[in-house]
């Protein structure tokens, strides 16, 4: 039987925490069934007391701005690629048009990440790119149903990429990917700088509105598995999934900051600065 998963809450700094149970009320208010109703309307009582004490114990931090300009060049990174592949679509070469043509049903089988909250950006930006990369010297592209391109927009019929390595490069899309990649990987570095940071300004308001919010949650998925178990998975079973794929989000997260402080504590800073003070150059 599917069930939501448990996870310690806890170990999240306090922005991950209170955008966790953002995304996670939006799934539970789908649940239609009336005795779950007032464990979610509880949740979200909780969630907008924690809301309204972040906003009062709030404040800009120094690193915000490196995340704005960074989320826009992660964007602008996206953009660049989507432009180039339409470009290469229209190559008078069949091969770099069938390799384009067969990107273009990976960008939008993956979807525009751009307008997604910072997490989920990340998440869809790592999960696009490994399927980029996995397509770069990979065997021909398997279509799946309902993801053809319109047949009067496809290259000459009989193009073949079997033997096609280096297909990102040969369509002039390498660097684009390389350039989203790194843009990434820089802006989920200075996230987690900043939520390191602003994890340790917390009220003590703030700090009992998290717990009570957590704890609301935490009854909430104790009542949905208890009702999974009871009536059988079937009517949320979209929801148990969703939040576990949240969670597994989460959990990468949490990864990649470990990874990241393991890296970070054994630099020692050059000119007499401290870890994590520089700025990130033009990339």
């Amino acid at each position: 039987m599917s069930e939501i998963k448990g996870f310690d809450l806890s170990r999240l700094t306090q922005d991950e925490n209170f955008g966790f149970h953002s995304f996670a009320i939006v799934e539970f208010e789908k649940c239609k069934d009336s005795k779950i109703t007032e464990f979610v309307n509880n949740y979200k009582v909780k969630y907008n007391v924690f809301d309204g004490s972040m906003k009062v114990s709030g404040g800009e931090n120094v690193l915000s701005y490196d995340v704005t300009r960074l989320d826009k060049v992660r964007d602008d990174a996206y953009r660049g690629l989507k432009r180039q592949n339409n470009v290469a679509m229209n190559d008078f070469d069949p091969v770099i048009a069938e390799i384009a043509r067969q990107i273009n049903i990976i960008l939008r089988r993956n979807g525009d990440p751009c307008s997604l909250p910072y997490l989920a950006e990340n998440s869809a930006v790592i999960n696009l790119i490994q399927d980029l990369e996995e397509f770069d010297n990979h065997s021909e592209e398997e279509e799946r149903p309902g993801e053809l391109s319109d047949p009067t927009n496809s290259p000459l019929d009989g193009v073949s990429l079997e033997d096609v390595t280096n297909r990102l490069q040969m369509a002039g899309l390498e660097r684009w990917v390389m350039r989203l990649k790194e843009a990434n990987e820089k802006f989920i570095s200075f996230f987690t700088n900043r939520n390191s940071q602003q994890a340790t300004i917390v009220t003590g308001a703030t700090k009992a509105a998290r717990q009570e919010t957590d704890a609301a949650y935490r009854a909430v998925v104790k009542r949905l598995n208890a009702l999974a178990e009871v009536n059988g998975e079937t009517d949320y079973l979209e929801i148990i999934n969703n939040i576990n794929r949240l969670i597994d989000r989460q959990k990468a997260i949490l990864a990649t900051r470990k990874t990241i402080n393991a890296k970070r504590a054994t630099q020692k800073p050059e000119g007499g600065g401290k870890p994590g003070e520089e700025r990130p150059g033009e990339l």
